[in-house]
């Protein structure tokens, strides 16, 4: 690994790179770690890969090894022309752009290392394309994807992520593996879509107003759902009254939001729809 890190350093002082805190700079430059994350992704080599930052390209020149093509999105422009200059590979295609502002283009499966900043942001994009995905993102933040109703990591993007995907930290990646090294460890997740049949077996005929009250209510998960759902009133129209009336005939209005499942969402999302404005 120090080999590694020479040779970013080389690079970055090679073409005067100064790292941007405010993106998330921590380069992976564990070689080994690369090697694991690229072999668990199981890529095929008829796949178009997607790749979110991918900085100087070490993950990218793996990736190109296996992949029919790889298709990197690199918001700073400064390494986006660097990539293209030390990596005139045909199958691959940087786009200089970010990754939140643009639509994806095709692609088959996404493995890439994505900053804390942009991960839960990041994982609903790819949820809403159902897309497979290996990441490697903080430990803490993929210990909430996984996390369970009433545990104290459960949030919306612990909902988000399982009403789109199954989940799995499938190794764990020490903080020394990157350069600058951040303060945490990282983990390898792979994320797999669900079947799209979820929906109709939860009974959920309107997608956006279902994702509507997971981050409405858990705005307030310490709440009731009754109290969360009168301090979110304005995320639906309500006036307060209005709102207080609607709460009191939720069938679930006593349950604490954090406890709440992906089923339990359905249903007092198909009740409070009923009153929808």
């Amino acid at each position: 690994m120090e080999t590694e890190t020479k040779d970013l350093k080389y690079f970055l002082e090679k073409y005067g790179i100064k790292l941007k805190k405010r993106l998330g700079q921590n380069f992976l430059v564990d070689k080994n770690i690369i090697q694991k994350e690229v072999a668990l992704a199981q890529i095929k080599p008829d796949e178009t890969l997607l790749e979110i930052g991918p900085g100087v390209g070490f993950l990218t020149r793996e990736l190109l090894k296996y992949a029919k093509k790889v298709v990197a999105i690199e918001m700073d422009k400064n390494l986006a022309e660097i990539l293209e200059k030390e990596l005139p590979d045909k199958k691959l295609e940087v786009i200089c752009a970010d990754a939140l502002q643009i639509d994806f283009p095709e692609f088959d499966k996404c493995v890439s290392n994505i900053p804390y900043e942009v991960s839960s942001k990041i994982i609903l994009k790819l949820g809403k394309l159902r897309k497979p995905a290996v990441l490697i993102m903080q430990k803490e933040f993929a210990e909430r994807l996984a996390a369970k109703p009433g545990e104290r990591e459960y949030s919306k993007i612990s909902v988000m992520s399982q009403y789109y995907f199954d989940s799995g930290i499938l190794h764990i990646v020490s903080k020394k593996s990157f350069f600058p090294a951040p303060k945490v460890d990282s983990a390898i997740v792979r994320l797999t879509p669900k079947h799209a049949d979820l929906k109709k077996s939860l009974g959920i005929s309107d997608e956006e107003f279902f994702l509507k009250i997971i981050h409405a209510l858990f705005q307030h998960k310490n709440m009731t759902v009754r109290n969360a759902l009168i301090h979110s009133r304005n995320e639906f129209g309500f006036e307060k009254d209005t709102a207080k009336k609607i709460a009191e005939n939720i069938s679930l209005k006593d349950a604490k939001v954090r406890t709440l499942d992906l089923a339990m969402l359905a249903k007092v999302a198909k009740e409070i729809k009923k009153h929808e404005v």
